[in-house]
């Protein structure tokens, strides 16, 4: 495909939002498609307060990576028919996907947009030791680039250069993340949320980008996961570096508050999540927590500012039954617990948390105690008492080295892999059982391990997609010793023996759930292979 001919995934950089202008404002555009600002501020003047000023985020190469973003990708998904025949793999709703993850995104966006209950990268840091030079390779000439970006030859020239000999600077990094992160939130559910993985070296510009893409009002958290307590002991200047960051945004307000299994959050991060000492008993719904008494230990919410919830609830101690009534009422084999006394020297009562109508409905959610004083106390039972709130602060989960080896006969073929309980602590997060996750800096394909297991300890239905460049191992390196010769060969290898693993270990609560794998080849690529 020529250049002059290269297709637009959605008409070029800004396309929809001027779709939408176009709709609704057709008199701010000229015959020749360019749109009047001034015009477009003269017909709002009066409804809002316009501003030609605002902090926003640039840096060389900004419109480009928009521009990468739009153009459609030249390559095909090509099957990889042996392993999809397998049986384990015939109609295995889980993706790996061998190419660049550029172009890896743009087919994802055709094959399940606005699905994915979760994303985790964890893309190159930029620290050098990485190795990390931009290298998306798009053929444009000075002239062609000045045309398209609306920018001056001079800037196109630095552009090019940018792009065209490999750059490690930060310019290259943003460029090379931006037009993938703005791809990514389309691939985001409306509830979903992304997490990535990043240390100092990029982190206040990767908060940057995101800001611009997803905007400020979706950060939700920088995780700090403390990945080496005893610290970089090398380090040149300032302390030693225990932790790493991992930001977290949502693609929208609907994003889902972050939860994790107490029980996993306090036997392996017992300094950080404290007090779970609960009352566990059960009934016929199954098990369930005492929770904390019913009434508002808000003095606020009383007779006046709540009269509503101000109300007598009456107990039978003979059958359990709880109902609702007026102050000072009489009911036969009933007691009276009123509600609590407000002393703040105003008003009478505090008001309760539940409405007449919710404590109607789901009694069995309330039980009554006995206090030591000889009354009672009412108090709520917490079916999900499994779950806390996840804390920003990760602690006593160090990288997968010892989970690789024991993977590969004792064999470290992956450098710095991530935790397999660390990704997991991030997707069973969400809260979805049945979440599309996705990874497209799959890497040791520990995205894949973490779903896996995570569908094993609990039941779920969680799928995953992996995006993986066939990078070459380096020379010399364990892995190539072992007879690998890409990453992604060995990704692929990692998920087999991990399911194999799982289904070892699970007690029949967990089937290796296959995966289709397909490579992205361009229409020469393929012509090559047949000639060959």
């Amino acid at each position: 495909m020529g250049r002059e001919n290269r297709k637009r995934r959605s008409g070029g950089p800004g396309s929809k939002e001027l779709a939408v202008l176009r709709e609704h404002f057709p008199s701010c555009f000229h015959t020749d498609g360019s749109f009047d600002l001034d015009h477009f501020a003269e017909i709002l003047g009066n409804k809002t307060n316009i501003s030609y000023e605002g902090y926003e985020l640039k840096f060389l190469g900004k419109n480009y990576a928009k521009m990468l973003a739009s153009i459609e990708t030249e390559t095909v998904m090509v099957p990889d028919e042996e392993h999809n025949a397998k049986p384990e793999n015939r109609d295995s709703r889980n993706l790996y996907i061998t190419g660049d993850n550029l172009d890896g995104l743009k087919h994802l966006l055709r094959i399940c947009p606005g699905e994915a209950s979760c994303i985790y990268i964890d893309p190159p840091y930029n620290t050098g030791a990485d190795g990390f030079v931009y290298n998306d390779r798009f053929t444009f000439s000075v002239q062609e680039l000045a045309e398209k970006l609306h920018v001056s030859e001079e800037q196109a020239a630095r552009i090019a250069d940018l792009t065209g000999k490999g750059s490690a600077s930060h310019s290259a990094w943003l460029t090379f993340m931006y037009p993938r992160l703005q791809l990514a939130r389309e691939l985001l559910r409306e509830d979903g949320v992304i997490f990535i993985s990043i240390d100092d070296h990029e982190y206040a510009n990767l908060k940057l980008i995101c800001d611009d893409i997803f905007g400020e009002s979706c950060y939700l958290n920088t995780l700090a996961w403390v990945s080496n307590i005893t610290g970089r002991q090398i380090s040149d200047s300032g302390a030693a570096k225990t932790w790493e960051s991992i930001l977290v945004y949502g693609k929208s307000d609907k994003a889902p508050g972050l939860f994790t299994d107490y029980r996993f959050a306090r036997n392996r991060m017992k300094d950080v999540y404290k007090g779970f000492k609960k009352d566990i008993r059960e009934d016929e719904y199954g098990e369930f927590a005492v929770g904390d008494t019913l009434y508002n230990h808000n003095r606020k919410f009383n007779e006046e500012t709540r009269p509503n919830l101000v109300f007598s609830i009456y107990y039978d101690p003979q059958t359990g039954e709880i109902t609702t009534g007026e102050i000072g009422g009489q009911r036969e084999g009933c007691v009276e617990l009123p509600p609590h006394p407000n002393r703040d020297g105003i008003h009478q009562y505090h008001a309760w948390r539940w409405s007449r109508e919710k404590i109607a409905r789901e009694s069995h959610n309330l039980i009554v105690l006995p206090t030591a004083r000889g009354g009672y106390e009412i108090y709520t039972r917490i079916r999900d008492f499994h779950r806390t709130a996840l804390k920003d602060i990760i602690t006593n989960i160090s990288n997968g080295d010892k989970e690789i080896k024991n993977l590969f006969g004792g064999k470290g073929v992956f450098e710095y892999p991530k935790s397999v309980d660390l990704i997991r602590l991030l997707v069973q997060s969400v809260g979805d059982k049945d979440a599309l996750v996705i990874d497209f800096f799959s890497g040791s394909g520990t995205t894949a391990h973490a779903v896996m297991k995570a569908n094993a300890e609990d039941q779920g239905n969680r799928r995953f997609i992996l995006i993986q460049k066939p990078e070459k191992v380096k020379s010399g390196s364990v892995a190539e010793k072992e007879g690998y010769s890409t990453i992604d060969e060995m990704g692929r290898e990692r998920i087999l023996r991990a399911a194999e693993e799982l289904e070892k270990t699970s007690d029949g609560r967990f089937r290796a759930p296959g995966f289709r794998h397909y490579t992205l080849q361009t229409d020469h690529q393929r012509e090559t292979q047949e000639i060959v």
